[in-house]
């Protein structure tokens, strides 16, 4: 219950754009609740209940246990858990087993709010995407970048050289608390090297009858750079997790242990809602400039999520993990992907109340003194994007620190 409110004070203010009420967030809720308990949206259900639209155009959150039995419907057995404005809402995740409405459906896309289903695990099912203003000129823009080898590799060598850069930070970051540790510097120093060899590549003078292939061999060396720069990173992260929780390395499909499963879920949660963003704004999600075109694969969004992964995602899992919000006995072996673990449902609950509030803590970036929560960071970043792409600014990714 107290987590739910969190978010709906959140929203209240004003600052939660994005809302996630997940089927953990209530005991009485069962994934494998009897037939006669139906779990469904009226309005906004997030597998707690039942959200609906009243006459202060509000999303009520209530409860309700075999609500279509034999005797009708039961109000002493419904009570509201929240109730929270939706004109600052952008999408809602709904994890595991959620029955949604046409009056939920209609009110989510009249006002623009998508709606996201995930797995237990943590796994993105797909997303509700309300209709919004398309630009054929900037998707057209896109293409064109994307088709020509040169401008393709400007772009993805900068995506490599921010994740690096920001790696780099996030490593500085723990140094701070962690000076006895050599490994930390030495994947600093190397993460330097890495970076500085991204940012002085290219294939400048090279004639134009071989640019493609000079483009080609970069972007080979761009990928090399860009793994040995995240073994480099995750085999130092190790360094920070002081608790409960070790991390020994980066791990996945499926997650062997609760820290990668943390990153892992943490990632999708992410990139979802970057994919929502920048399909919002017009773009094509599933084309980007480093990540290769692959069916079902949201490569744009991949492409943003590098600068961000690291910042947003890896410090909110060590903090969590640090401070034992989250602990081992929150994780439990998934039957659906042998060797990997996940969530419980206590563990979800707590995820996505510590998630909500991570959103909402500003972050230092290099280029300005001043400080920019995350929520608002996406936005300019995906607003960056599209600019540049019309042929304004440059790009120019986010650089954690300063």
């Amino acid at each position: 219950m107290d987590e739910l409110h969190d978010v709906a004070q959140q929203v209240r203010r004003g600052v939660g754009v994005v809302a996630v009420l997940a089927a953990a967030a209530e005991d009485d809720v069962d994934d494998e609740a009897p037939p006669g308990e139906v779990q469904r949206l009226e309005a906004l259900h997030a597998a707690v209940g039942r959200l609906h639209p009243v006459a202060a155009l509000r999303l009520v959150v209530t409860a309700e246990v075999n609500p279509d039995g034999p005797a009708g419907p039961e109000p002493e057995r419904r009570r509201t858990l929240i109730e929270v404005e939706p004109h600052r809402l952008e999408i809602i995740a709904l994890v595991v087993r959620v029955h949604i409405t046409a009056d939920a459906t209609r009110f989510c896309l009249q006002r623009g709010i998508g709606v996201a289903w995930f797995a237990w695990d943590g796994g993105y099912l797909g997303r509700l995407a309300p209709e919004m203003p398309r630009s054929a000129d900037l998707r057209l823009r896109q293409y064109e970048t994307a088709y020509d080898p040169a401008r393709r590799l400007r772009r993805a060598r900068a995506v490599v050289a921010a994740k690096l850069a920001n790696a780099r930070e996030v490593l500085r970051d723990i140094q701070s608390n962690e000076a006895d540790a050599p490994s930390l510097a030495d994947a600093i120093a190397r993460l330097k090297e890495m970076v500085d060899q991204v940012e002085s590549g290219g294939s400048a003078g090279v004639p134009p009858a071989s640019r493609e292939d000079a483009a080609q061999d970069e972007s080979g060396r761009l990928l090399g750079l860009e793994g040995a720069g995240a073994h480099t990173y995750f085999q130092a992260l190790g360094n920070a997790f002081r608790a409960d929780i070790p991390f020994t390395g980066r791990q996945r499909r499926p997650p062997p242990d609760p820290a990668n499963a943390l990153l892992s879920f943490g990632y999708v949660l992410l990139g979802n809602l970057l994919a929502g963003l920048i399909e919002a704004r017009g773009l094509d999600p599933a084309l980007g400039f480093f990540h290769e075109v692959r069916p079902g694969r949201p490569s744009l969004a991949l492409d943003l999520l590098e600068e961000l992964r690291h910042p947003l995602v890896d410090r909110f899992v060590l903090r969590a993990c640090n401070l034992r919000i989250l602990r081992p006995e929150h994780f439990e072996a998934d039957a659906e992907r042998p060797g990997g673990v996940r969530l419980t449902r206590d563990g979800l609950r707590l995820f996505f109340r510590e998630w909500e509030k991570h959103l909402l803590r500003p972050l230092r970036e290099q280029e300005s003194d001043a400080k920019i929560e995350p929520t608002a960071l996406l936005r300019r970043q995906v607003e960056r994007l599209a600019v540049s792409l019309r042929g304004g600014e440059p790009y120019q990714p986010f650089r954690y620190g300063g």
